[in-house]
């Protein structure tokens, strides 16, 4: 990532006109740090890139990719920095009232006409860096994705390593599963930003609807939906996820002007027993997975191949003694599903011997 002047709010500017971007960072000054790329393919690096943009002003006419291409890519990226961030769009004076709605319908903050004076360029740049970086705070402090309810990442990793140490302590299953609307920027573009949030709403309902009280979701990305399963192992979350990818196929939304289908992928794995490792390693394997699906082909679910492969844990004496102490103290649930043949099996000879009196 790049690093830069931590005082000084940074911002983009995106435009084909080298004239209009030289413009443009003499009327913002000393005060702020500019940043220019001449298309969008360049001004999409740029904010992949540095995590340190707060503003992006990008012309609407530009070769290679313009000005709403460069947002709906902003607004659909799985990054959360990303997809929140201001962006202002500058219409030329052809641009008519429709190509201007057309802007706020895809999800801009707001637009400047050219030719525009500094006072323009400056007053948006000075309230969306200031409101940029109160978001970023807030959304720190809180533990719920503001949109749908959900955990929001950084809660989502915070439960996942106490639940991952849990597993591993206790020699338990666990598994995560990450699904994505596969099809989300085709969605944005076609029917703007109110209706992609309404279906991703939608989505999340859906999804979690039949989830476990035990189970966690959030929503770690513009279109991704992640899911905790405690005590689950892969063949487990593979029956949670096909029931769930049943459901969302099902799913159908009408403008008015179209009915739009949703299409979800997922990525999913689970706690190697035998390996030691970390919940964020853990999470990492599953969006890798997902990345596979993305990828295309006729799988809607893969499995990291670690966790397909690996095998099934011994059970050890002291995991049975475990699960008679569980027993003695009425903590039944605390037993792993896989141990209970072999305690069952263990305490056969005594349940005979009971018959027997």
């Amino acid at each position: 990532m790049s690093e830069s002047n931590p005082d000084k709010p940074v911002i983009l500017i995106v435009d084909d006109s080298r004239v209009i971007r030289v413009a443009a960072r003499k009327m913002l000054g000393s005060d702020y740090e500019t940043i220019e790329a001449s298309n969008g393919v360049e001004g999409w690096e740029h904010v992949k890139n540095n995590d340190s943009i707060a503003v992006v002003f990008t012309d609407m006419q530009m070769p290679e990719m313009d000005g709403l291409e460069l947002l709906a890519h902003i607004r659909a990226s799985d990054d959360e920095r990303i997809a929140g961030l201001p962006v202002i769009i500058i219409t030329g004076h052809e641009d008519n009232e429709a190509a201007k709605k057309k802007v706020f319908d895809n999800g801009a903050t707001d637009f400047v006409s050219k030719p525009f004076e500094s006072i323009d360029l400056i007053s948006r740049a000075k309230s969306y860096a200031r409101l940029n970086r109160k978001v970023v705070e807030l959304e720190k402090q809180s533990a719920h994705d503001k949109l749908t309810g959900l955990f929001n990442a950084a809660s989502f990793e915070e439960q996942g390593n106490k639940n991952y140490a849990f597993a591993q302590r206790h020699k338990t299953q666990m598994s995560v599963a990450v699904l994505e609307i596969s099809n989300f920027q085709k969605i944005y573009l076609s029917a703007g930003k109110n209706v992609a949030q309404k279906i991703i709403i939608a989505v999340s309902k859906r999804l979690t609807s039949s989830l476990r009280t035990e189970d966690v979701a959030a929503r770690t990305g513009v279109a991704r939906i992640a899911l905790m399963l405690p005590l689950a192992n892969i063949s487990d979350a593979r029956d949670v996820v096909a029931r769930m990818l049943e459901t969302t196929d099902k799913l159908v939304f009408d403008t008015g002007k179209e009915k739009l289908s949703v299409e979800m992928v997922c990525g999913i794995s689970a706690v190697n027993l035998h390996a030691q490792s970390s919940f964020p390693e853990l999470f990492k394997q599953a969006e890798s997975a997902l990345g596979m699906a993305l990828q295309g082909g006729n799988e809607k679910m893969v499995v990291f191949a670690d966790a397909l492969a690996e095998p099934e844990p011994a059970i050890t004496e002291e995991d049975i003694q475990q699960a008679f102490r569980h027993i003695l103290q009425g903590n039944h649930s605390q037993i792993p599903e896989a141990h209970l043949s072999a305690v069952v099996e263990r305490l056969q000879p005594f349940m005979q011997y009971i018959a027997s009196r």
